[in-house]
């Protein structure tokens, strides 16, 4: 309409004007989207094609299967042979839901934000809009912390509210913090995790296979290889974010060794962990973007022969 006014302003105007109206015209025109109108539409069209996908059900289902752990338990289980509930909820926020599903959502979700538009060959279609790249891969990747984020932590907390059901285990406030650090600790790992498969699902064609390698097959022998090595995983980090002697936080007993443990030793643990975890973030989502930026993604199907 701005172009419409501006011809009709002009009409009658002899030729040598020519220049002057596209002048008006160009200037005329809207003002190109900024980048954070440009990261919250391409993290808006991943959250509704993420919601979309048959496999956010499958990996809320997994989620959700500890949640039937402390039920059976409180089932099965006799009075005197009762487990009580806060070793419970450790065990299955440290040993499941912080080691085991928090890469796994990420291998999900994190995973296919750049490969499958790779697989489906419609990446080069995709990176010819007028839109940054790292704007696009930065909008998806917080579209997946959305995701996973609100699915490990309501399943943490169906987990802390079924172990309530257990001995020695109920909705008070030292209970609670504990809950709400674990449920830090994922969110972190998941940041973590979701730059590291955003990566491999950019460089590589079997992103998944390749994760699962990394993840679970030389993640775990780097951390028991103490040295060097295990600096580079993000397990390591987590580890030394989770609370120390979570299980006996009921005991009144152990509440004074607890805080001299932490003002001594756990403070500065937090600080190299999240150090860590911010490096490793920041670096795979600079080389997925690098990638992006770098590597021919158009096939011969897409060039249309």
């Amino acid at each position: 309409m701005a172009i419409e006014s501006v011809q009709q302003q002009h009409q009658g105007a002899p030729e040598g004007d020519a220049v002057n109206l596209a002048a008006h015209a160009l200037r005329a025109r809207p003002a190109p989207a900024g980048y954070w109108n440009a990261l919250c539409a391409a993290a808006g069209h991943a959250l509704v094609m993420i919601l979309r996908r048959q496999r956010l059900v499958l990996a809320t289902v997994i989620a959700l299967l500890p949640v039937l752990v402390p039920l059976a338990v409180a089932m099965l289980s006799g009075k005197q042979m009762a487990q009580e509930g806060g070793e419970m909820f450790v065990q299955l926020a440290e040993h499941l839901y912080i080691a085991v599903l928090a890469p796994l959502l990420a291998l999900f979700f994190a995973t296919m934000l750049v490969a499958e538009d790779a697989e489906a060959q419609t990446i080069s279609y995709v990176l010819t809009r007028p839109i940054p790249r790292s704007a696009w891969i930065l909008g998806r990747y917080w579209a997946y912390i959305c995701v996973a984020s609100a699915i490990l932590c309501i399943s943490m907390l169906m987990s802390f509210a079924a172990c309530t059901t257990l001995a020695t285990f109920g909705f008070d406030r030292n209970n609670i913090g504990l809950m709400l650090h674990y449920d830090a600790v994922a969110v972190l790992a998941l940041f973590a995790y979701g730059a590291v498969t955003m990566f491999l699902g950019a460089i590589t064609k079997r992103p998944i296979i390749v994760g699962v390698i990394v993840l679970y097959g030389w993640q775990p022998m780097a951390v028991y290889a103490k040295g060097l090595i295990d600096v580079f995983t993000v397990q390591k980090y987590t580890t030394m974010l989770l609370p120390r002697l979570a299980g006996q936080q009921a005991n009144s007993t152990a509440a004074k060794a607890l805080e001299e443990f932490h003002r001594q030793v756990y403070l500065q643990g937090v600080a190299k962990a999240l150090i860590g975890l911010a490096i490793i973030t920041v670096l795979f989502l600079g080389l997925s973007v690098l990638t992006v930026r770098l590597r021919q993604y158009a096939s011969a199907r897409a060039a249309g022969s």
